[in-house]
């Protein structure tokens, strides 16, 4: 993200003034509070300014920013921006309170698992608590022929007079962003998961869910978004509403739009596949039934695959580094701390002159190295002074 879309971020008021009022009611003087991925800051100055000690945790660049503001706002003395991923540092002290809102619209990725994860268990005290404090994701059977469209521009025939179902096959088993307004919805909303984020619970979800048609209208999918619990008497949800907001719904279409009547039952089932406990990707399948007619969609059959890609996956294939990949391990053997930039651009110019052939080159390629790979955070002197800090009775 850069610094337009943190902005975007910030202007949304009634989401921002919701987690300030919960982290004002949930974060008392003296505790300690991890705020992870901070952006630029803003949920850390908050808790900041309610008197805790603050450790404020971003991967992105946008992070000298944050740190920035809190110098600015008279808050550098409570607050530790520590750039990187959580799982890159030894916790200073366990968190009493856990500040999280990194996930939406997308909740069951993976990534965000495993991440809470690793903070549950090395970050948090047992008794912790977190903002928002539990989850609720919503799902409705939606008519939003605008969104449909734009998935399927051409109905009748291809452009072009081509053939392009097989690609709009793909598109329609994906899950899409939405920004919706409340007239989407046929039928009442049904939460069909339930997320206590600083508990044990695995982001997961299989529910099977059915509504009673109120009034005949055009299905074109289901509809998900999520309801936040963040403290007592406060609340937010990124529900279609009169509304912008900087979060949107995500949109799971059918294959094909289906004419629902009065008085008809609507099953949908829904579920992830793969994910966190088995630390592999995670998939979402959908299947609505109405009327007789029944569609089965899946977000696996979304990704492009060839024979080649899947001969790579087999047990018994061998592979071999290209001459890229020779560079690439060669600059990830030289970044061992003793060698600088210079000297590995140089070494790499000197060890394949027929695919490095300047130094700008061989710089280039060490910088999009430094930036993917896991490199040990250097700890700043903010971060030791806070530790100290947290040590004060």
């Amino acid at each position: 993200m850069d610094a337009v879309e943190y902005l975007q971020l910030l202007a949304d008021i009634p989401r921002v003034e919701a987690f300030r009022c919960a982290i004002e009611r949930n974060v008392s003087p003296g505790q300690v509070v991890l705020d992870l991925g901070t952006g630029i800051g803003t949920y850390a100055m908050f808790a900041a300014r309610a008197g805790a000690r603050v450790y404020a945790v971003e991967a992105n660049p946008i992070i000298e920013v944050a740190r920035q503001l809190g110098t600015d706002n008279g808050l550098a003395d409570r607050i530790s921006f520590l750039e990187g991923w959580a799982a890159d540092f030894q916790p200073p002290e366990r968190a009493d309170v856990l500040i999280f809102e990194d996930y939406a619209p997308y909740l069951f990725q993976t990534e965000t698992a495993l991440i809470l994860e690793d903070v549950r268990r090395r970050w948090l005290k047992p008794v912790a608590t977190a903002v928002p404090r539990a989850i609720s994701v919503m799902l409705a059977p939606v008519c939003c022929p605008d969104s449909y469209d734009a998935l399927v521009a051409w109905p009748e025939e291809g452009p072009y007079g081509l053939d392009i179902d097989r690609l709009t096959h793909r598109v329609l088993n994906n899950l899409h962003p939405a920004c919706w307004d409340e007239s989407v919805l046929l039928a009442d909303p049904v939460e069909v998961a339930w997320v206590d984020l600083a508990g044990d619970a695995v982001l997961s979800l299989s529910a099977q869910v059915g509504w009673e048609m109120r009034q005949a209208g055009q299905l074109h999918g289901l509809g998900l978004w999520l309801d936040l619990d963040l403290a007592d008497g406060v609340a937010y949800s990124n529900a279609p509403a009169d509304r912008s907001s900087s979060w949107g719904q995500v949109f799971m279409p059918l294959a094909r739009p289906l004419r629902l009547r009065p008085g008809e039952q609507l099953v949908a089932t829904l579920a992830t596949v793969g994910g966190a406990p088995s630390r592999t990707d995670t998939w979402w399948t959908w299947r609505v039934s109405a009327g007789g007619d029944t569609q089965e969609m899946n977000s696996f059959r979304g990704i492009p695959l060839s024979m080649e890609r899947l001969q790579r996956a087999r047990l018994d294939y061998r592979p071999a580094l290209t001459a890229r990949g020779r560079a690439r391990r060669a600059v990830l053997d030289l970044m061992d701390g003793e060698h600088s930039v210079a000297e590995i651009a140089a070494a790499l110019k000197e060890r394949f002159p027929e695919f490095v052939r300047t130094l700008r080159e061989a710089y280039r390629l060490v910088a999009r190295e430094i930036e993917v790979a896991q490199i040990a955070p250097q700890q700043r002197p903010a971060a030791s002074a806070l530790g100290q800090l947290g040590g004060e009775t």
